[in-house]
């Protein structure tokens, strides 16, 4: 798993139209087996899952949550818990639904 997915890791090869897409810095992925989990505190504030915040095992699935956080950005422009603090920012993903007003 990557753990660190967001919009700066998203790379485009070239300024076609159809430009191939590469994933860049995995200074924070790790190798996980089909039934493991991790523990270990990772991803930027904004992008990361409410599991990790919350200090549950987690697994592959975190990164589905950052890809959708990026779908969500490519479509309103906006973090959707977004907030100075990131207290606040952590305390609105894991208690807040996804605000889809837009």
């Amino acid at each position: 798993m990557h753990r660190d997915l967001k919009l700066e890791n998203i790379l485009l090869v070239d300024e076609s139209d159809d430009s191939d897409i590469k994933l860049a810095d995995f200074g924070l992925s790790k190798i996980l087996g089909p039934s493991e989990t991790s523990l270990e505190p990772f991803g930027t504030m904004g992008y990361v899952a409410p599991e990790i915040l919350l200090q549950s095992p987690y697994g592959k699935n975190v990164d589905l949550w950052s890809l959708g956080i990026i779908v969500y950005i490519l479509l309103s422009g906006l973090l959707p818990f977004d907030t100075p603090d990131p207290r606040e920012t952590a305390r609105r993903i894991v208690m807040e639904p996804v605000p889809l007003n837009y």
